[in-house]
């Protein structure tokens, strides 16, 4: 089981519709950005050296590159942790800590941000999205799905840290893929063109709203001012 394979079967069964938009303008279909996650899982996997299970952190503002690089994490089986983009920089410090993340995806104010910390041993990169590296990361040939097991965690979720420091909640692609289809059942319906507007962080609750919409085929826009 792994929660990658349920963009698969959106690119295979419905691969014009659209995917990711900023706004009012389509950045990429379904057959895209399936292209673009594998590409990008295999580079993970090859040219950073992860491995199964590796944390990559993805400590982002708003941005069409969250939805490639959330999968691409899961496509090369290793674990998502979404970082609140509106943390103090000490705190997003502790949580690459206390997560152990190797990787760190960042967009460029928290990036800044990150200069003056210290930052953890088994920090190996922070890479700036969108940047050169980054979209050199996207010339990687294609990989298969990673095969995961339904209680392998899939996305390590931290609290808010208001009465003390945060807290990582490990969510497993048993835990996800049945929050999905509680979404169908008990929020609303999705059909293939519709879309989702994430005003609210990506890094929280807009972030797991991803998921359902990516498994309908539906489209994931960004605001161009990235939030409300």
């Amino acid at each position: 089981m792994n929660l990658a394979k349920q963009l698969v079967h959106s690119a295979l069964s419905m691969p014009d519709r659209p995917a990711v938009a900023i706004g009012e303008r389509v950045l990429s279909d379904y057959r895209a950005l399936a292209e673009r996650v594998s590409r990008l899982g295999a580079a993970f996997r090859e040219k950073l050296a992860l491995a199964p299970g590796d944390r990559v952190a993805l400590a982002m503002t708003n941005v069409p590159e969250y939805v490639e690089a959330l999968y691409a994490a899961w496509h090369a089986g290793l674990v998502a942790v979404p970082v609140n983009a509106k943390l103090h920089p000490r705190e997003i410090a502790y949580i690459l800590e206390n997560s152990g993340t190797r990787v760190c995806l960042t967009t460029a104010n928290i990036g800044a941000s990150l200069g003056g910390m210290v930052l953890p041993r088994s920090l190996e990169r922070i890479i700036e999205v969108p940047s050169k590296e980054y979209v050199a990361l996207n010339e990687t040939d294609e990989m298969p799905v990673a095969e995961r097991a339904a209680q392998d965690a899939a996305w390590l979720f931290y609290t808010s840290g208001t009465t003390g420091r945060p807290k990582g909640v490990i969510l497993t692609h048993r835990n996800l893929t049945m929050m999905t289809l509680c979404y169908f059942a008990d929020v609303d319906s999705i059909k293939p063109g519709d879309s989702i507007i994430h005003a609210a962080p990506m890094s929280h609750g807009s972030g797991l709203y991803i998921l359902p919409h990516v498994a309908k085929a539906a489209c994931n826009v960004v605001p161009e001012s990235g939030g409300f």
